[in-house]
């Protein structure tokens, strides 16, 4: 037992030898940065910025970076279903008007709309409008809303110019509704293809459905 009550100072004086040794060893520690002060936390909340579109979207700390289409969806409708039959009614045979267009809201940072048309068999644009509201979401026959502008289309006019093949011909056409980014700088009258390229370099989200036209 007088072993014991030896050896119990020594066993103390020498930790407290170690433990001022690690307390002043000579170097001096850089003072703790505000970050550190904080519990410390492997999921951190992300800020995403868009195609430089200026609309910041935050992810959940679990989820990696990714893009707006995969955050948000734009949905359409049309007067004939995706692969169908366009009626004539839309058509160069037929009274010609654009069609009546429904979609889902655009999300919060949206600048305006655009609609499109295009020949997908041969390239032709057929329609293009820019300057929608960004809060619309639908169109009437043949609508063309207030502070909207038309491009010229592949056949020289400033409107819409529906389905028109060659006869005995099958085209595919393609309509889409275009969330744009950014406003477009382009008014009445502009190069339908400029106007296309445009819209379709602002665009951070896109719906469309695809018909068929063929002329006997």
């Amino acid at each position: 037992m007088l072993v014991r009550r030896h050896r119990l100072p020594i066993v103390i004086a020498a930790v407290a030898v170690v433990l001022a040794a690690c307390n002043d060893d000579g170097r001096e520690l850089r003072p703790s940065r505000p970050d550190q002060n904080d519990s410390v936390s492997t999921s951190v909340a992300t800020t995403l910025s868009v195609d430089d579109g200026g609309i910041p979207l935050t992810l959940p700390p679990t989820m990696p970076p990714t893009t707006a289409a995969e955050l948000v969806e734009l949905a359409m409708t049309a007067p004939w279903e995706e692969g169908g039959t366009i009626d004539a009614y839309y058509t160069c045979d037929g009274a010609g008007v654009s069609p009546a267009l429904v979609w889902t809201p655009a999300p919060a940072g949206t600048q305006e709309i655009a609609v499109t048309l295009v020949d997908e068999t041969t390239g032709a644009l057929h329609w293009a409008m820019a300057g929608i509201d960004p809060l619309a979401t639908s169109l009437l026959e043949s609508e063309v809303p207030e502070f909207a502008t038309l491009g010229v289309n592949s056949m020289g006019q400033t409107a819409y110019f529906g389905p028109c093949p060659p006869t005995g011909e099958t085209h595919v056409y393609r309509v889409s509704v275009h969330a744009l980014a950014q406003r477009m700088e382009l008014g009445d009258g502009a190069d339908g293809a400029v106007m296309l390229a445009a819209i379709e370099g602002s665009a951070f989200l896109t719906a469309s459905v695809s018909g068929s036209y063929s002329r006997p």
